[in-house]
Parts: C-alpha cells; sequence; structure tokens
C-alpha cells in the first residue's frame, strides 16, 4: 500500500463512515459517480484515482493533494468549509489578513460558483503559497 492509499483510508476511519457511504457524499457533493469498488481499490492501492479524483477527495477531507501524495505531512492548512465557516487550525492573529479571508470566504460562498470553480480556486491559492515558499521575497 502506497502513502496515498494509507491516508485516504486514515482519513476515512477518522470521518467513521464506510466506503459506500463516502461515495455517496462524494457523488452528492460533486456530481461525480464514483462506486465503493473504486474507493476501495484507492485505499487498497490496487489502482490510483485521477487528479481529479483526488482533487475531490482533498476538497471532501479538508486537506491538500500535496497531503494526499505525501509531500507535505501537515493537515493544518486553511480551508474553506461548506457550512458557512472559515477553518483555520494554527490560528490567524493579523485581523486584517483574517478580514480578507471572511471576505474571500463570502464571495466563495456564492451560489454562482462550481464545485470545478472552487477546486480552480483551491489550486491557484495553493499554487501562490509554493511561490511564495520558494520566493520568500515576493
Amino acid at each position: 500500500m502506497d502513502i496515498t492509499s494509507t491516508f485516504l483510508k486514515e482519513l476515512r476511519i477518522k470521518k467513521n463512515i464506510t466506503l459506500e457511504q463516502l461515495a455517496i457524499e462524494i457523488n452528492e457533493q460533486f456530481n461525480v459517480n464514483l462506486t465503493r469498488s473504486m474507493l476501495s481499490k484507492w485505499e487498497t492501492g490496487k489502482s490510483r484515482p485521477v487528479y481529479d479524483h483526488l482533487k475531490r477527495l482533498a476538497l471532501y477531507y479538508g486537506v491538500t493533494t500535496d497531503y494526499l501524495l505525501g509531500f507535505e505531512q501537515q493537515e493544518n492548512v486553511i480551508i474553506t468549509n461548506f457550512e458557512n465557516t472559515v477553518v483555520n487550525k494554527k490560528g490567524l492573529r493579523n485581523p486584517k489578513k483574517r478580514s480578507i479571508i471572511e471576505s474571500i470566504n463570502n464571495l466563495i460562498e456564492d451560489d454562482e460558483l462550481t464545485n470545478k470553480d472552487l477546486l480552480l480556486i483551491k489550486d491557484f491559492i495553493q499554487l501562490m503559497k509554493s511561490r511564495k515558499h520558494h520566493n520568500p521575497s515576493k
């Protein structure tokens, strides 16, 4: 079993749901057609999810694709959950930054945005963070 398989299984178990329940929730949230069997193969390492499914799983679990792939060993990332709150597991001390994040959250909650739009926004933010990490002077 590879690292992605291990993380997928751990995250599902942590949520205390079955593969069948996970398939139903993912399908409803992202309007896709994943099966329990597909998810099982991903968790046992018999096959791997394509990148679009990996992004959906990351969004569902509130982690990054880097985390699922084993590059980023922390789950403490800022994510937007879809229950009208900004989740920041590390805590924001800068009120201006907190205000900006809340404004972005309000924009993201607009019903006109599709799940694909939200995944693109998430990828853009990760790209910006990556660039800042590699070029700290900017």
